[in-house]
C-alpha cells in the first residue's frame, strides 16, 4: 500500500511541476502562422537561389498564400582556402566556406527585428580529374547551402518563440 501512495505522489508531483518544456518544432500555431508570413528577397547568383528555395520549402512548404508581415533579407559570401599541397603547390584540398548575413524586416514600419550571421564550412578534394572537383565543389556547396538554410529557420523559431 505504501509503494502505491509513493508512486501516486511522485505521479502527482511531476504532473504538478512540470519544467515548461515544449518542443521549438511543434504545432504552435502562433509560430506557424509567423513563419508564414515571411517572404524571403532574392539573393544574388546561383548559391543565392538554392539558399532562398530552400529556406521557402522549410518556412512554407505547402505553398499557402498569407499576408506577408515580414521580409527575410539574405546577403551571402563565399571563400576558399587550399589546404593540402602537393609537392610541385598545387592543392590536394580546399575549405569552401559560406557565410550568410540575415536580417528579419517587418515590413509595416521597416524595423529590423533580428540580425544575424550564419556559416558553415566544409572541405573537398582536388583531383586531377577537372569534372569530379568540379562535382566535390558543387556538393560541399550545397551541403553548405542546407546547413545554413537549417540554422536561419531554427533561428526564426526560437525568435518567434520567444516573442
Amino acid at each position: 500500500m505504501k509503494k502505491v501512495r509513493l508512486f501516486f505522489y511522485f505521479i502527482v508531483f511531476f504532473i504538478f511541476t512540470s519544467c515548461g518544456y515544449e518542443p521549438i518544432y511543434s504545432k504552435n500555431a502562433n509560430t506557424n502562422k509567423e513563419l508564414l508570413s515571411i517572404s524571403v528577397q532574392n539573393i544574388k547568383n546561383r548559391p543565392g537561389q538554392i539558399l532562398r528555395n530552400t529556406l521557402l520549402n522549410q518556412l512554407n512548404p505547402e505553398r499557402e498564400r498569407v499576408i506577408t508581415k515580414y521580409r527575410l533579407i539574405v546577403e551571402i559570401f563565399e571563400s576558399k582556402t587550399s589546404l593540402a599541397y602537393r609537392r610541385d603547390k598545387s592543392a590536394t584540398r580546399t575549405d569552401l566556406k559560406i557565410t550568410a548575413n540575415y536580417l528579419l524586416k517587418d515590413i509595416k514600419n521597416g524595423e529590423i527585428l533580428l540580425k544575424q550571421e550564419a556559416k558553415s564550412i566544409s572541405s573537398f578534394d582536388v583531383v586531377e580529374s577537372v569534372y569530379a572537383t568540379l562535382i566535390a565543389e558543387k556538393d560541399v556547396r550545397e551541403k553548405n547551402l542546407k546547413v545554413i538554410s537549417n540554422d536561419i529557420y531554427t533561428n526564426l523559431v526560437i525568435f518567434f518563440k520567444n516573442k
